[in-house]
């Protein structure tokens, strides 16, 4: 039985903090055998730090808090390193202020560079995925997660944030690759876990994201971290604390029999449902066969898709830059979007640093998931029995 450890923290001041980590960190830190004389990595959601406590990112202070509690424990080497999707690690951490008080500890900042193809473990459903190599180099990896919403994966979590260790253009590839399949990309997330396997999970939910999540979604306020020696009961665990039913990470897991029981510890917070962004894709499980044209059709004038706020949008072209098929396109200081290109990775949305792009539930959708709701509360369709 995996144990997923709480602790209440009301704000990120270092007195809160320390006492947060002593509570949770601590224990999981002594499931694995310490710190002592280890060499350890920091894997952090570094997504991107423009506006103090900027819920895109950990908070600066819960991580150099970490390292603190890391080095007090006897840890030979701490070392922060990550590959955020626009600026370096090192530049994020600078903007973070915090650079002068890892540097007084001994603490290394890098980016990923050491990227390898690995052969994977046997229960992978990829044969072969390209990561950044550092892992491997240390004793302990603990991956520090952020609590946010996000459009195509619903939730980043642990798992997710591992997905920090592929290469840039790698990433761009495998949205590409499987971005019209959310159940294979969250296979390819399990994936990458597999193969990392950090030793550690930890998750900022002092101040989380809500809606329009990864990157430019509402601050909210949650209150608590925890940390457990698995990612997967890590997220699932807080997906319950936060009122999320379902994730395509934790769907999938279940289905490969990856997710383990767990039991929460310590000072486990009430459950407190936060806004989720529109589901990008609602299935429509009506037991109708359509003919693969139709299909086609169908999907799109059903899928969800992005749309861009005019009023909001400071046309910097970065959507167009990340979007992996590059069928988006900047046209007189504005994103046009060639939605039958689309693959709706929502890297767009996810990039967008002002908030500007949404992901939208089509029309038609909204009529046809009306229609669902009701013939279910009317219990007019009554699926056969399995016999």
């Amino acid at each position: 039985m995996v144990k997923v450890h709480y602790a209440r923290a009301e704000s990120y001041t270092q007195r809160v903090l320390d006492e947060a980590l002593k509570k949770s960190v601590s224990p999981v830190l002594s499931e694995v055998g310490g710190a002592a004389g280890k060499r350890i990595m920091i894997k952090p959601n570094l997504l991107e730090y423009r506006k103090e406590n900027d819920p895109a990112s950990i908070h600066p202070q819960l991580l150099t808090a970490l390292c603190r509690m890391l080095k007090e424990h006897g840890a030979a080497e701490v070392a922060v390193i990550e590959n955020p999707a626009v600026r370096s690690a090192d530049m994020i951490i600078r903007a973070m202020n915090i650079m002068p008080e890892l540097e007084s500890m001994g603490v290394k900042v890098a980016n990923c560079s050491k990227y390898t193809k690995f052969p994977m473990p046997a229960a992978s459903c990829y044969h072969q995925l390209e990561v950044s190599g550092e892992f491997r180099e240390y004793d302990l990896i603990i991956d520090l997660a952020k609590a946010k919403t996000h459009a195509m994966m619903t939730f980043t979590g642990g798992v997710k944030n591992l997905f920090g260790l592929v290469r840039g253009s790698e990433r761009l590839s495998w949205h590409l690759a499987v971005g019209r399949n959310f159940d294979n990309f969250a296979d390819m997330l399990l994936d990458i876990y597999l193969l990392t396997s950090p030793q550690i999970t930890v998750m900022d939910a002092v101040i989380g994201m809500e809606g329009n999540g990864p990157g430019s979604g509402d601050a909210v306020e949650l209150n608590f971290i925890c940390a457990s020696a698995d990612a997967l009961a890590l997220d699932a665990s807080v997906s319950g604390r936060l009122g999320i039913t379902d994730t395509p990470v934790l769907r999938q897991a279940e289905k490969r029999m990856l997710l383990p029981e767990f039991v929460n510890c310590g000072e486990v917070p009430e459950i407190r449902t936060i806004k989720l962004p529109e589901p990008p894709e609602k299935k429509l499980e009506w037991g109708v066969y359509f003919p693969v044209k139709m299909r086609k059709f169908l999907r799109g004038m059903l899928l969800s898709k992005p749309v861009v706020n005019r009023k909001k949008c400071i046309s910097c072209g970065l959507c167009a830059q990340k979007c992996p098929p590059q069928t988006l396109k900047m046209r007189k200081g504005a994103p046009k979007f060639d939605y039958l290109g689309c693959i709706r990775c929502y890297c767009c949305q996810e990039f967008c640093p002002n908030g500007a792009i949404t992901v939208e539930k089509s029309f038609t959708l909204k009529i046809l998931s009306g229609a669902e709701t009701i013939i279910r509360k009317l219990n007019i369709y009554r699926p056969s029995k399995c016999k």
